[in-house]
């Protein structure tokens, strides 16, 4: 899947579109909360909805991913004292992979590897445009959309 994002350094706004150009998934992060719409089928995601749906939130925080949009190696995965014990709290493997820009050097690619369902996640970085703002991705999730349902 394709997405657009607008972030500060606190907060970004994610918008997801599938092979044929639907807006299918809207994320909201910010530095301690996960909010996510599925557009298609008009309903809020809760947190643990989340977790199951996009399950590299496990490995990875909000504000961690935030970093990453910014083209950053999040601190728990760069200072040599924070990987350790970060490595002990994921079940699985993450890379980063950078590239020389304008800007420096960019994270431009991130790979989960999730060992509890033997599944991969990449994210690319196709391009990021510095000092830009995308106000039509800036909105909150309405609330007229309903959550999804909890199966317990």
């Amino acid at each position: 899947m394709n997405f657009t994002f607008t972030s500060s350094r606190s907060r970004a706004y994610i918008q997801f579109k599938d092979l044929i150009g639907r807006k299918t998934l809207f994320l909201i992060l910010d530095k301690s909360e996960i909010q996510a719409w599925d557009i298609l089928n008009n309903r809020k995601y809760n947190q643990a909805s989340v977790l199951i749906a996009l399950p590299f939130f496990e490995m990875i925080q909000s504000n961690e991913l935030i970093a990453f949009l910014w083209g950053e190696i999040p601190s728990a995965f760069s200072d040599p004292s924070k990987i350790k014990s970060k490595k002990e709290n994921i079940s699985g493997e993450i890379q980063f992979r950078t590239k020389q820009t304008t800007y420096g050097q960019l994270v431009e690619h991130v790979s989960f590897a999730i060992d509890e369902n033997n599944s991969k996640i990449d994210l690319f970085m196709m391009n990021r445009d510095f000092d830009m703002q995308y106000p039509h991705l800036i909105r909150e999730i309405p609330g007229s959309v309903l959550p999804i349902k909890d199966n317990s």
